[in-house]
Parts: C-alpha cells; structure tokens; sequence
C-alpha cells in the first residue's frame, strides 16, 4: 500500500466498526458520467466500506495474501457486508452506513497550503451516507454515496442498473480550489467585471503616495474558486448485442482569480501608468455531452462515439481604472483620457467529435484494429473595441516625432474588420494498428497515425474608419509614450507608413504522421525482450521549420525469476532532426506585407537573434532509463524500488540548451494479518534547466548600424549580451503508516512529508547583458536569485470503536505544518506597492502550523 493510500485510509473518518464493510464499488463498468468521488474527508469515496478485511483473502484456495506476477501484493478485499431483506416477499436486500460528526479546526486554519483543496471549517459535518440495495437473483442494484465537509467541499452520486444490462448515474459534487488566502486588493468591486479605485484615488491622477496610503487600508481577502459539477448518464443494451451510452455533464467554476493589469511597464521611465496586479472574475459553466454505440461480435468489433464540449463565460471582459496618469519619454504627461484597462476574457466556444473503431480477429491469432475521428473548435463571440480611451492619444513632443490619433475612432466596434471572430480550428485522424502473436513466446504490432490540426481562423485587423491597419497597443497608453509604438500602419501617413505592426493573426496547425513497429520475445521461461521503433513525421504550418522528424527506439526487459525478485529495465533514446530553420517566418502577418509599406531608411529591426531555437523544433537527442525491483520477502512482506532517468540535449546556443532528470522511490509493505498494516516509503527526484539568450543592443535601434543583422556576434546581438540560466530544483517525500484492529478497537496512525526545493542561477557575458548595467550592476547582480523552499509535515491519528454491530465511533486528528520561501514574494509583507507598481498578494503563510480534530458517529442501517 502507497503511503498516499494509508493516508487516506486512516484520515477516511467513516472507518469505525468492523462490520460496517459494503460490496465492491462499480465503478469499473464503462465511463458513464464521473468515475471519481470524494472530497478532503475521504479522497476515495467509499473508504469505510474496505473494513473488515476479509481473512479468506482473494481465494478460499489460498490462505493469506495474493501477488501481481510481478510480485505486488494484493491487499486483503473487504469482507461481504451483511445484508438484511428489504421485504418478506422481495428478493432485494440492503445495507448502509451513515456518519455524523462534529469536526474542530484550530492554529492556522486559513493558511493557504492547508486549506488549498479542502474547505476545512469547524462545525458539523456528513461524514458518508452510504446505501446499497442488491438483487442477487435479477443482478438489480441501487447505491447512494453522499458526503459533505461544507457548502463548498460536498459529493453525492446514485447509481442504479442491472448488471450485464444497463445502469444508470446521476451526480452531483462541489470541489474547492483556494489560491490565496492573504490577499489585498486595491479596487472595490472585487468578483465583477468593472474594478474602481477606492476614495479619495482619482483614475489617471493619483501619485504613488496616494495610493500606498489607500491600499495600506485595503481588507484581507481570499482568491478562489469553486467547481460545482453535476451530470446523468445511462450506459445499456440497445439491441442484441449493440450497447449504447449517454451523458451529460455540466460543471461551473465561480470565484475570483488573481491577474495582471498593465498600463504599460516604468522601469525605463520616471512616471506612467505602471504594472498593475488586478483580480479578475470566474463565472464559467461548461457542459459535456458524451454519446457512444458499440458492438462486439465475434469477428468484428465496433464502436461510434460522438463527443461535444460547449463553454460559456459569463464575463467577457475585465475593466479596471488605473490611478496613474501617463507621461511621454521625455517626462510631458499625455492629453489623452487614457485611465482605463481593458481585458478580453475567455470567449463562448463549442467543441465537436466523432470517431469511428473498427477491429478485427485475424487468421495467426492476429487483430486488425482502424480508427477515423473529425473534430471542430469554432467561437465566434462578438469582439470588443481595440481600446477604451477618450479624447486625443499619441505623442505630444515635438515633430515629426508627434503622432496622435482620435480616440473616438478606435473605442467603437465599428473600428474593426469584423465584428465578431468567427474562429475555427478542424482536426482529423486515422489510426490503423496490426497486431500478430504466431507463437506463445513471440509477438509484434504495427501501427501507422495520422493526424491534421486545420487552423482557419483569419483576422485581418484593419479599422474602416481611419483606413489603417493594426490596434492601439496598449489601450493606448504604450503608444502615448514610446514613439513609433502605437500600433497602427497608415501607407498615407509618413510618420506611419513604415510602422511595422501586427496586422494577421497567425493560424497555426500542423500535421503528424507517426509510424511504429514492435516486438517482443519471451526468451526463457519468465523473462521476455521487447523493442520497439518509432518514426514521428510533424509538419508544423507557419513555423520556424516545415518539418521535424523525430525517431526513437525503446527497449526492455522483464525477468521474474531473478531470486524470487521481479525486474523491470527499460531505456530508450530519441533524436530529433528537422529541415532548415528560418528564425523570422511570421513576416506574412506584419505590415510590411501590406502594399504601401515603406522600408525605412535604417531597414527592419531584427526582432530575434537567428540561432535562437525554440524548444519543440530545435535539433534533440534525448536518453530515458527506468529500473523497476521488486521483491516479495515472505508471505507478508513487500520491498520495491524504482530508479529512472532522463537526459535531453539541444543542439542550439540561443534557447533551451539541455534539462536531466533523476528519481528514486523506496517501499516496504508488511501485512502479517488481515488486521495490520504498515508501509514506509521514501522518495526524490531533482530536476536541471538549462537556457541562454542574448539582450539586444536597444542603442542601435532606429539606427543604420546594424539594427537588420539577426547574427549572433553582429552589432544589434554582440556575444558581450549573452547570458546563461540554470535551474534547479530538488523534491522528496516521504510517509509511514500503521493501522492494527484489535478487535473492538482499530489504531491508526501515519505521517507524511513534502519538501521542494528551488534554485536558480545565471551567469553573463558582461555587464551589458543585464537590464540594469549602472555602476553598482556587478554587485546588485550577484550570480543567482534567492533559493524557494516548501516544506510540510503532517500527522494523522485515529481510534475506531465498535460499541455494537451497529454502533461505532471514531475519534481523529490531524496536526499540520509548513514553510515557505520564495524570493518572487520578498518585501511584500512589508508593502505591495513600489512606485507605480501595484501588487495584491503577499503569498502563501511563512510558518504555518493547523490542526483538526473530530469525532463521527457510525450507524449502520
């Protein structure tokens, strides 16, 4: 048993008399609906139904544990429940549990990581009410589970059917979701769609000061979320042997979200509109519709299904005041109205899917198996207006630097090329799959993929009013700062017609045709090889390369006879190769595309450096083993280890340059009786990144020297710019369990620890490649950011008494601790506010330390 699994076992509270066991869940029929429930006080669902254990094990034949053929125990099944006749004259039976109980939360019962997907409140709580009715002589069931912890930490789920002949389900559950328990925020209006500033703060003219001021006074508040998921579904035999399933489900996310709301980066400049962090709305609803028919013959087999998939956002946007007013480059502040933000939230969309599976028994104790599927993704939600500014906007210094623009004429829908987006992304895919097994110790498959993702979307952003092309960056405000940053190309105005802007989107899609072939080969009496070889051919559209092959050869071993133990090797290695790659293919979506467009006289700026490599194209050799041990010691006890690695290498000097991983897992289960358990486990895993990029020459820009030349080394990318990243990071964890009945009363106890730890460090060419190269630069660089760490430590008791039969209590606890440190939130206990940066939240609790206790009173019906 996982120590994850003890976990849950002790802290499930509805585990209190040894006769409360149920019969086994059905959840393992075919997906109708939701196959997973449970909530903080019981992950499983139905974690009191597993006591007692049943001492006949898995077979009357057999006495004590089974094994796996890999040497894996399996864990004692639970005794049959007792059932009782629901009538005189019915065969149905029934049987039930229900769980009442009072549960305390003390210490630190708001901390973040203690409360982040568990609403732990003190009060009252369902612990489980678990109803079963069976008719052993039709196969006819009902059950019911339902537990609640709170309004929002609830599940309930009926099911009801004949077994080899339908079922049905019906659900309902809410799933919390806390980001942040320490949170500020500036605005009133906090879950709505429209953020204002608070008295006395002015949009677009308050100073720092005031705003400091405002926010010191701001409430404590906490970001999150709830899902609330319901949906039925019915699975049956339509006809002979054609069997269809149904469902529906819905799900709805409401809450708050934190979320940023620039008005345009300061660092470079005095005074503008800042970095704003905001808080934005949740109120999504998402409903699923699954429909399938299959049948299986005795020769072929075959399935329909058809999936959709329909989001709607109730909130299409975000609107927040700014209380910064904007200054040019040169320190004029601008005339323009430019005070709100403006955000464009997830749009209304709808997804589509059929899939068609055919397959076949072959002669050679062979199977043919194909499968064709076509999808769709459409939205077509109505656009909002590229900016939101009144008056007049742009440049005010002197010309022909000036350039400004009528506000009137882009706050409008009208100022679009089209009013809604009319967005469409078609997929298709063919699977084919040859299996043969010609002898009992040889075996081999073939299977060739296809698959297209058709990208349709086309947006041409193109305001009628004015005759120009692209938006106001910014909402207005980066174009009343920067000149030559406003966004728009105009082929008649001068100050304009050399602007080159985005005016296309860029309709990725790619195409990917996979081919593999494997065998495997048992060459002694339990041991066997397998290889297998696999050739993946990518065709992306509108990318840096048209075409990237990767190959990859895996191979393993299986020995089940290694003194007594089971092992498990395998290693693969993968190279990655492609065509020429053209680092700048996106000029079809710029305006220098657009007729009209004027070279200027210094050329195009080079926007990257042409030996960057993005990371999913770029040339890789990749290496991955794993050794899987184990080792039954006796009858009752388990050891196994897993070791594994991976290595990946890119071929590039700009970009991701290598990642490795390496992960260990220790564990030793020991189950003597039916009654004792115990298990330890231990593990780590430490991850490496390494990256480089090189910061352009920003002086040379607008410049004739060398502002076009892409090349590493040239002028606008000199290698005294280049700098290197290193990250690091390291997990373990590790827990212990032990459970014991001793008849009236059951013990249990466990312990679990998490820790994470993060580094990051850098090196640069020279001082040059940093943002920052004043005259202390070297110093306030250093070499590396301050290290993150997370760490918890958590210890779950439990007594379980049976007083009658029917009457059982349990008494638990829980005692939670942790730490935090992450450099991203240094300084924020002291202020959220730096200049005309604006922040909300603090972060997670430094040290923390929480505790529960409970008790739950077990009736069984």
């Amino acid at each position: 048993m996982h120590a994850l699994e003890a976990k849950v076992l002790i802290f499930g509270i509805g585990v209190a008399c040894a006769s409360c066991a149920f019969a086994g869940d059905t959840s393992g029929t075919m997906r109708v609906g939701d196959m997973q429930f449970g909530n903080a006080l019981d992950p499983r669902g139905w974690t009191p139904m597993l006591y007692p254990a049943d001492p006949d094990g898995m077979s009357y034949l057999h006495a004590g544990m089974l094994r796996t053929p890999t040497g894996l125990p399996y864990r004692f099944p639970p005794a049959a429940a007792d059932v009782k006749p629901l009538g005189k004259a019915t065969d149905w039976t029934y049987s039930g549990v229900v769980e009442l109980g009072f549960i305390h939360v003390g210490g630190g019962r708001n901390a973040e990581f203690f409360r982040q997907y568990a609403d732990w409140k003190s009060g009252f709580a369902l612990g489980l009410l678990a109803l079963d009715f069976q008719n052993a002589k039709t196969g006819q069931y009902v059950e019911l589970r339902g537990s609640r912890l709170s309004g929002d930490d609830q599940f309930y789920r009926l099911r009801a059917g004949q077994y080899g002949r339908y079922r049905v389900e019906a659900f309902y559950r809410d799933m919390p979701h806390t980001v942040s328990t320490n949170a500020y925020p500036l605005w009133n209006g906090v879950g709505t769609s429209d953020l204002t500033l608070p008295s006395p703060l002015i949009a677009g003219a308050s100073t720092p000061g005031q705003v400091a001021a405002a926010h010191a006074g701001s409430s404590r508040r906490t970001i999150g979320l709830t899902r609330t998921r319901e949906g039925i579904g019915i699975e049956g035999t339509v006809w002979r042997n054609w069997i269809g399933s149904a469902s529906v489900t819905n799900e709805k996310r409401s809450g708050t979200r934190l979320w940023g709301g620039s008005m345009f980066f300061n660092y470079p400049f005095p005074d503008n509109g800042g970095v704003l962090e905001t808080v934005r709305p949740i109120d999504f609803r998402t409903t699923d519709v699954n429909l399938s028919v299959r049948n299986v013959g005795r020769i072929w087999r075959f399935m329909a299904t058809y999936t959709g998939s329909f989001f709607r956002n109730n909130q299409d946007h975000l609107n927040f005041e700014s209380p910064f007013r904007l200054y040019n480059v040169v320190g004029t502040p601008q005339v323009a109205d430019i005070k709100y933000g403006q955000f464009s939230l997830e749009p209304d969309n709808d997804y589509h899917n059929v899939r068609l599976d055919l397959s076949r028994e072959l002669k050679g104790n062979g199977q043919f198996t194909v499968a064709a599927a076509y999808g769709t993704m459409r939205q077509n939600d109505a656009l909002l207006p590229p900016t939101t500014c009144t008056g007049t906007g742009g440049i005010f210094i002197a010309p022909p630097v000036n350039y400004t623009f009528n506000c009137a004429d882009w706050n409008t829908t009208n100022a679009l090329s089209q009013k809604n987006a009319n967005a469409r992304i078609d997929t298709g895919l063919i699977d084919t799959r040859l299996t043969f097994r010609p002898t009992p110790t040889f075996g081999w498959h073939a299977n060739l993929r296809w698959y297209r993702e058709d990208n349709k979307t086309r947006y041409l952003a193109y305001n009628p009013i004015t005759g120009q092309y692209g938006y106001i960056s910014e909402n207005g405000s980066q174009g009343s700062i920067v000149p030559g940053e406003s966004g728009i190309f105009d082929p008649r105005n001068p100050l304009l017609h050399s602007a080159n802007v985005t005016v296309r989107n860029v309709p990725y899609g790619y195409t990917d045709t996979l081919f593999e072939l494997g065998g495997d080969w048992e060459v002694a009496p339990k041991q066997s090889l397998s290889a297998t070889y696999t050739f993946d051919h990518n065709q992306p559209k509108y990318r840096e390369r048209k075409r990237v092959d990767d190959q990859r050869i895996k191979l393993a071993w299986v020995a089940r006879s290694v003194g007594g133990a089971t092992i498990r090797a395998s290693y693969e290695y993968a190279s990655r190769t492609g065509d020429h790659y053209n680092y700048d293919p996106y000029k079809q979506f710029f305006s220098e595309s657009l007729a009209g467009f004027v070279d200027p006289v210094t050329g195009i700026a080079a926007h990257t450096v042409d030996d960057m490599r993005k990371y999913d194209l770029s040339d890789r050799t990749e290496n991955k083993a794993r050794l899987i041990l184990t080792y039954p010691w006796g009858d009752s006890t388990t050891l196994s280890a897993t070791f594994y690695g991976s290595r990946d290498r890119y071929d590039t000097q700009i970009g991701r340059q290598n990642t490795s991983t390496t992960g260990a897992t220790l564990q030793w289960d020991w189950q003597p009786t039916p009654a004792t358990t115990m298990n330890v486990y231990l593990g780590a895993e430490g991850t490496r990144l390494g990256i480089s990029n090189v910061a352009d020459n920003e002086s040379l820009i607008g410049s004739n020297i060398g502002q076009t030349n892409p090349s590493l080394g040239g002028p606008l990318y000199p290698y005294a710019n280049q700098w290197w990243e290193f990250d690091r990071e390291r997990n373990s964890n590790a827990g212990l369990s032990f459970s014991h009945d001793f008849g009236r009363v059951r013990a249990d106890v466990s312990y679990n620890y998490s820790g994470s730890f993060g580094h990051v460090g850098y090196n640069y060419a020279s001082l040059a490649a940093l943002a920052y190269h004043g005259p202390n630069a070297a110093a306030a660089a250093g070499d590396s950011f301050p290290d993150n760490s997370y760490r918890s430590n958590s210890v779950d008791l439990g007594l379980s008494f049976r007083f009658t039969n029917q009457l059982g209590m349990r008494l638990f606890g829980r005692y939670e601790t942790g730490s935090f440190t992450d450099f991203h939130y240094a300084g924020f206990d002291n202020t959220l506010d730096y200049d005309h940066r604006v922040y909300t939240d603090k972060g997670p609790q430094r040290h923390y330390s929480a505790s529960l206790v409970g008790a739950m009173l077990n009736v069984k019906l």
